[in-house]
């Protein structure tokens, strides 16, 4: 994915969590403006909220579900 990818909400976990890497990356660089880290830092609590909707992550707790 690119550097100014903001990846649509149907993406698949597996493209979600390896855009939140690469966001991850260019924000420790630390060779991004400030306007470029608040962007990514604003993709990257999007992707977050999706994932944990998805994922369904809870207390930590693995419950069997029927």
């Amino acid at each position: 994915m690119s550097d100014t990818a903001d990846i649509p909400n149907d993406a698949s976990i597996s493209d979600k969590t390896e855009r939140l890497e690469e966001i991850i990356a260019q924000l420790e660089d630390g060779e991004i403006s400030l306007e470029r880290a608040h962007n990514l830092h604003t993709e990257g609590t999007r992707l977050l909220e999706e994932l944990e909707k998805e994922l369904d992550i809870g207390e930590g707790k693995v419950v069997e579900t029927k």
